[in-house]
């Protein structure tokens, strides 16, 4: 735990939103407005997409479906 690199943000590159706050000790986790939702939790692999990790926050693309 306390040796080696830090560890980057979401190490794991999930879409979920508690790995978009920011590492620090506030009430609410959110410093500011609270994050907007624009997929599912689990959005992963969508097709024509360029990654497979799209994270919540991130708007859908035009013509682009939820699921």
């Amino acid at each position: 735990i306390f040796r080696g690199p830090k560890a980057p943000q979401n190490p794991w590159r999930s879409n979920t939103l508690e790995w978009t706050t920011p590492v620090e000790h506030v009430h609410g986790n959110w410093p500011g407005d609270l994050p907007i939702v624009h997929r599912w939790p689990y959005d992963y692999s969508k097709p024509g997409a360029e990654e497979d990790f799209i994270p919540q926050t991130i708007p859908l693309a035009d013509g682009e479906e939820e699921h």
